[in-house]
């Protein structure tokens, strides 16, 4: 990455948001990091021997959710105190954010058709701008989402550029922490992207198994069976204000229990076969190899913007949309196509202007439990669909240049 696309007007805005962030927390007394509170004791009992699942570390549902072979990346914050290794914490999701954004824009640039863009600076920082409410709660908490969102990023890239040892290994780091984003693997099955699969399987069999070296086989099938029973504990418990099933249930008093799956089966169902609709025209196509890197990075976008649609979750995952929505200022600056802008921002109010500090608490609470972040983020996939299916790709990848900074 050249210095000039680092050193510009977009890092400053992260910087600046970070540190804004940081400061105002401290000063306010609000620089809890809860969630990371609940990592860090959670691996300090991994190492003392304590407890790690089905015992609150923060409040009400402070629980360890992840696998144990994800508690071992925390493990080197044990050499500090919970207040040092809190600060860490927070820039390294400082530098995730600005990473995240940064790779997300190579691939918008190497693998789209989003040329003739003079202000991509601008761009870029009006598509960071659209998850602010979500940064800050993310920050405030500070949750992973964004370092996973990251590795998401890292690894279709990856397997774009023929790495596939690389992006394999980054897959299975992110499925191990969040095992639904199995739903990844859809476009690398249907794509026969065996090579990809191969290091995906190594990684998640090396991570299962690293437990039963430390702590022990005795402890680390305790701590599995402790897993997976707070993994469906959270899942019962938790109200999904975000899924397609929450918003259903909430208007239908009569939607079955059995709904979520079938939101969930008909949706991937969809999904493969608009993958596989993407296969036959590239086969079609033949010679026309820069469409076929194309349709994978936005089946890639596609499927982690819907994963908040499509399970229970907080909504502060609704930031896994952040692909798509780039792709959508972009594409929309690009093709000049500005009647556009009317709909995502009635959409984006929705999706990321739920704020107390901006709607006040009676309107903010009542988007939410209605429903309609999660529709609204839904709809800005729906929309992005119909963007990519309007813009047709150009030949080859490497004709769509990088934009300027």
């Amino acid at each position: 990455m050249k210095k000039s696309n680092i050193f510009n007007g977009f890092t400053l805005l992260v910087a600046v948001a970070c540190l804004l962030t940081f400061t105002l927390n401290m000063i306010n007394g609000r620089f809890l990091l809860g969630d990371f509170m609940v990592y860090y004791t959670a691996a300090a009992n991994l190492i003392s021997g304590g407890p790690v699942y089905l015992v609150s570390f923060y409040g009400g549902s402070g629980f360890y959710k992840y696998s144990p072979a994800t508690l071992f990346f925390f493990l080197p914050y044990m050499c500090f105190n919970f207040k040092a290794a809190a600060v860490i914490h927070f820039f390294i999701l400082s530098a995730a954010y600005w990473y995240a954004f940064m790779v997300i824009r190579d691939l918008l640039t190497d693998y789209f058709p989003v040329t003739n863009i003079k202000h991509g600076t601008l761009l870029l920082s009006v598509s960071f701008c659209c998850i602010a409410i979500h940064f800050s709660r993310e920050m405030f908490l500070g949750n992973i989402n964004i370092i996973l969102l990251l590795l998401c990023s890292l690894s279709i890239r990856s397997f774009l550029t023929g790495k596939y040892r690389q992006g394999g290994i980054l897959l299975g780091i992110v499925i191990l922490t969040k095992p639904y984003l199995l739903i990844l693997l859809l476009p690398l099955v249907l794509r026969k992207q065996w090579r990809a699969l191969a290091w995906f399987s190594l990684t998640v069999f090396c991570g299962l198994v690293i437990p039963f070296i430390f702590p022990g086989p005795h402890k680390s099938i305790l701590m599995y069976g402790d897993w997976i029973q707070s993994i469906t504990t959270h899942s019962g418990d938790f109200p999904g204000m975000t899924s397609l099933d929450y918003l259903f249930r909430h208007f239908i008093p009569s939607w079955p229990a059995w709904g979520i799956l079938a939101i969930f089966f008909s949706i991937c169902s969809l999904v493969a076969l608009f993958i596989l609709q993407n296969i036959y025209h590239e086969k079609q196509q033949g010679a026309v190899a820069g469409n076929s890197a194309t349709n994978f990075t936005f089946e890639w976008f596609l499927l982690i913007a819907l994963v908040p649609n499509l399970i229970k979750t907080d909504w502060v995952l609704l930031l896994f949309s952040a692909p798509l929505i780039a792709f959508m200022v972009f594409c929309t600056a690009s093709r000049k196509q500005y009647w556009w802008i009317p709909v995502l921002v009635i959409l984006l109010f929705f999706y990321g202007a739920n704020s107390d500090d901006l709607l006040g608490r009676d309107l903010s609470h009542t988007i939410l439990v209605s429903g309609l972040m999660g529709l609204g983020n839904f709809l800005l996939v729906v929309v992005a669909l119909l963007m990519f299916l309007q813009s047709k790709p150009l030949p080859t990848a490497q004709s769509s240049g990088r934009i300027s900074s």
